[in-house]
């Protein structure tokens, strides 16, 4: 019977057991082959949220086999996705030779080629993969209110206590939103549109989508409970999306509040976080590098756009989540803008993401 040899890590932390999203990292020996339905059916016997399956160079065309790079797969219980942070911050970490060494290299994964560089220190950077899409509709507070639980009747039934306005006050002032909806993929069927008290909607790449939800303290954070299985945001009804026969696609909530932020020099943000993600009505993320990604695009175009698109161009942010899992997870993104254009408009040009990793079990398994 195939034996493959596997690892579990915790992303995000350096302490095992107590902090970080667990990982399952599966290698598959060039002498064996396993098809797309094993994989799912290894992801759900593991039940983290993501396992990744490191594939043998020998899996590759000959003509990229000189290329040298390694192609994983990445899976959740329910599904394959195109990209997830946690993974590919785990599989540099670990490709990379754990702690005490230097290296680089390149993943391939369904959403493209990234390039990795893990530190002595075992910090991990992905160059990641980034196709932002602002969606041409948000979605109403009361919609998010039925996906998770918004405890509003905990703060005096004051809709105005839980959620903040602020950041979409200031990118409709600007009139960011428009110029970026604009200047990318727009998905929308018409209906809806924004509303400036919605929720605004973001994908990092096709794929891999997020609501935005910015809340008004930690203490809103903390009382944001888990929904009912199965309620969960929709592309198509609530976006108007329209989703290919055999097209991937993945909507989560992320909950947020900003706990500080500066500028330096006045060349530099700076921006500290923390978040909670929600998914599949009933389940929470304790780290979701692919979410901090979408925010800290979307925060870096609206806040580094100002008045003629002359604002700041680099923004680091400290992204904290899983606390209330009792799971912390410590993520850094770091987001580059592309030179404003004759109307004031900036793309993304680098998202990189940061973390470090801990190895918490290893073994075989028989398939």
């Amino acid at each position: 019977m195939p034996q493959l040899p596997y690892v579990t890590l915790n992303v995000f932390t350096t302490q095992p057991l107590t902090s970080g999203n667990p990982l399952a990292v599966v290698t598959i020996p060039p002498s064996t082959t396993i098809s797309k339905t094993q994989e799912h059916l290894i992801a759900r016997e593991f039940g983290y949220s993501e396992t990744i399956f490191i594939y043998p160079s020998s899996s590759l065309r000959p003509e990229q086999q000189n290329e040298g790079y390694t192609k994983i797969a990445i899976w959740t219980v329910l599904q394959e996705i195109p990209f997830a942070g946690h993974p590919t911050v785990g599989a540099g970490w670990y490709l990379g030779g754990g702690s005490e060494v230097k290296k680089e290299g390149e993943l391939l994964i369904p959403a493209g080629r990234l390039k990795y560089e893990k530190d002595v220190d075992g910090r991990v950077r992905i160059d990641t993969p980034h196709k932002i899409t602002l969606w041409g509709r948000t979605v109403s507070r009361k919609r998010i209110g039925e996906i998770v639980g918004v405890p509003v009747e905990e703060f005096g039934g004051d809709e105005g206590e839980i959620f903040e306005n602020s950041t979409v006050g200031v990118a409709r002032a600007n009139n960011v939103f428009e110029s970026w909806v604009a200047n990318t993929t727009t998905n929308s069927s018409g209906s809806g549109g924004w509303d400036a008290n919605g929720i605004p909607v973001v994908s990092i790449v096709d794929g891999m989508t997020f609501a935005l939800v910015e809340v008004k303290s930690v203490s809103v954070l903390q009382a944001v409970k888990v929904g009912r299985k199965g309620v969960v945001l929709d592309m198509v009804t609530d976006l108007g999306a329209t989703i290919p026969p055999g097209g991937r696609s993945f909507i989560g909530v992320y909950c947020y509040t900003i706990l500080e932020e500066t500028i330096q020099d006045g060349v530099k943000g700076k921006i500290k976080i923390r978040s909670r993600m929600f998914f599949r009505g009933d389940g929470e993320d304790p780290a979701t590098g692919s979410a901090a990604c979408a925010l800290g695009s979307y925060l870096a175009i609206v806040k580094g756009s100002g008045e003629g698109g002359k604002g700041v161009g680099e923004w680091e942010f400290e992204v904290t989540q899983g606390v209330e899992m009792g799971r912390r997870s410590d993520i850094g993104v770091r987001v580059l803008l592309e030179d404003a254009d004759a109307n004031g408009k900036r793309g993304v040009k680098k998202v990189y993401l940061e973390g470090e990793a801990v190895k918490v079990m290893e073994g075989v398994l028989t398939i």
